[in-house]
């Protein structure tokens, strides 16, 4: 049995509570959501859209959103200031101008950017539940995740590998590290990982999903 409200029916009614509930609520894209009261069809008011039923699109609370955001906010502050300390002392320090510290800082390098410029935007993305820095940044912000994800994962790699060539060949491997092999073998760290990022930035990607709020994937 249907039981009517207004001119709407059980259905509808059902599914408007639907709509307006967790994930995706419409409401949010720019106030272009409806609502039904007493029965009849009356505008949603963009302010009050973000939060319906004490919850945001992402299906946290307020209350969840303020802890997180302390908390990474905290550990972005640990990791750009904690990097740029590795940085400026490899820099400044001439005890630790050596080939080895060299790997070291091209990945403080990479987990530098990570914190300070992909963080903060991921963190937004998260709590918010949609993105709001538009398609072209979406495009550049992807593309540079993977370039310092890919960097720093092959910075780490290298100084496993050059750490185990210094013990298993200390005496030929030593001789051979030069200086300007070493920038060769940074370089071409940070070459490829750029050859991975590439490819998106030049069509070749999944499409954005598409519903009311927009998404970066």
């Amino acid at each position: 049995m249907e039981y009517p409200v207004g001119n709407i029916t059980n259905e509808d009614f059902l599914a408007m509570i639907g709509n307006a509930s967790g994930f995706g609520q419409a409401g949010v894209a720019g106030g272009g959501n409806d609502s039904y009261i007493n029965g009849t069809l009356s505008p949603l008011s963009t302010t009050t859209a973000p939060a319906l039923h004490g919850t945001y699109p992402s299906g946290y609370t307020i209350a969840h959103i303020v802890f997180a955001s302390i908390v990474v906010t905290i550990l972005m502050v640990i990791i750009v200031v904690g990097n740029m300390l590795v940085i400026i002392a490899i820099a400044t320090e001439k005890s630790l101008k050596n080939i080895q510290n060299w790997f070291i800082a091209s990945l403080a390098v990479a987990d530098f950017f990570l914190g300070l410029v992909i963080m903060p935007f991921s963190l937004a993305n998260e709590l918010m539940g949609y993105w709001v820095f538009g398609a072209w940044w979406c495009d550049i912000h992807s593309a540079m995740d993977v370039l310092l994800c890919t960097s720093s994962i092959m910075n780490l790699c290298l100084i496993s590998l050059d750490r185990y060539w210094s013990i298993t060949k200390a005496v030929e491997y030593l001789k051979t590290r030069t200086p300007a092999r070493a920038a060769i073998m940074i370089t071409a760290v940070w070459i490829m990982s750029g050859l991975i990022c590439i490819p998106p930035l030049l069509g070749w990607k999944a499409k954005q999903p598409e519903g009311p709020l927009p998404q970066c994937q």
